[in-house]
């Protein structure tokens, strides 16, 4: 499949552009949106800066946890998650009033919009409780479904992750692209989450390098910076994937769900939105369609 992204430049007064696939010898028009390349871009340093400040309060926090609760078996929340997610969504409503806001910990605000923000404030919040230094801070912006941009900060390495739809990707400011393996090889990097053993224990038929970080924001970034070949995960939100999604769209890869289906754009009524479960396929485009192949006798 072949994204292409036009810029309505035949159209002046229209500031957008439209996401589109090539299907066959016909091109069908998957979406659009009409912040413009500057508008998106000028938004990036916002997003950005709430990032590092929900960075700060989690590093605040970091060894001194002294609540911790079990939202269901082996998925915790901390006081850092809390603390660190209302500050983003107090600074995103105050910014942007009209936008909605869905965050891992207070779910959706002002449903009735076409800009809805993704915010993950821990990604890793299991790593975190056990001061295992491994988690990040995870926000998007989606208009109608499609991620526009993503950023996703590691503040214990102070590495930010950043992409803007058709600007690309950047890890602090440099350009990042996936690898170029060819296919799958005994010795590629692949991250895995713990869910969904059966299909996991497939791909390890074929990859002996598995990795779970704990982290799937972490996970798609390592896709993004070459650093891994793809990564699979039966379990995750949109909160998790939303920012992930587009650093590894803007890096050369690809993402779908598990089974080949494009994850974007989300529909105005898809369970996404209400918390439900985002499971995706990434990895560097090249063995994408070898990896579908191996997943679907086990899907």
């Amino acid at each position: 499949m072949l994204h292409l992204l036009l810029t309505c430049l035949s159209f002046p007064f229209i500031k957008g552009r439209v996401w589109v696939n090539l299907v066959g010898s016909e091109l069908v028009v998957e979406s659009y949106f009409f912040y413009g390349p500057n508008e998106v871009i000028d938004i990036l340093p916002f997003a950005e800066g709430l990032a590092h400040q929900a960075g700060e309060i989690l590093m605040g926090y970091y060894g001194q946890i002294h609540q911790i609760e079990h939202k269901s078996p082996g998925d915790v929340v901390t006081e850092a998650d809390k603390a660190s997610e209302l500050f983003v969504t107090e600074t995103i409503q105050a910014k942007y009033p009209k936008h909605a806001i869905l965050g891992e910990e207070y779910g959706l605000s002002n449903a009735n919009t076409e800009y809805c923000w993704a915010i993950d404030p821990l990604d890793g919040t299991a790593n975190y409780a056990k001061h295992f230094p491994v988690f990040a801070v995870s926000i998007s912006l989606l208009e109608s479904g499609n991620p526009l941009l993503g950023v996703i900060h590691d503040p214990v390495s102070n590495r930010t992750f950043t992409a803007v739809s058709g600007a690309g990707a950047r890890l602090n400011g440099t350009l990042i692209q996936v690898n170029s393996s060819p296919r799958i090889t005994p010795d590629g990097l692949f991250s895995f989450s713990s869910r969904n053993m059966k299909a996991r224990l497939s791909f390890m038929q074929h990859i002996s390098k598995g990795r779970n970080l704990g982290s799937a924001a972490l996970h798609l970034c390592s896709v993004a910076a070459g650093y891994m070949d793809g990564s699979l995960d039966f379990g995750t939100k949109l909160w998790d994937v939303a920012a992930g999604a587009i650093i590894v769209r803007e890096a050369g890869g690809e993402i779908t769900d598990p089974s080949g289906k494009p994850i974007f754009p989300l529909q105005p009524d898809d369970p996404a939105y209400e918390g439900g479960v985002v499971s995706f396929l990434s990895t560097n485009g090249h063995i994408h369609q070898e990896c579908v192949d191996l997943l679907k006798t086990d899907l």
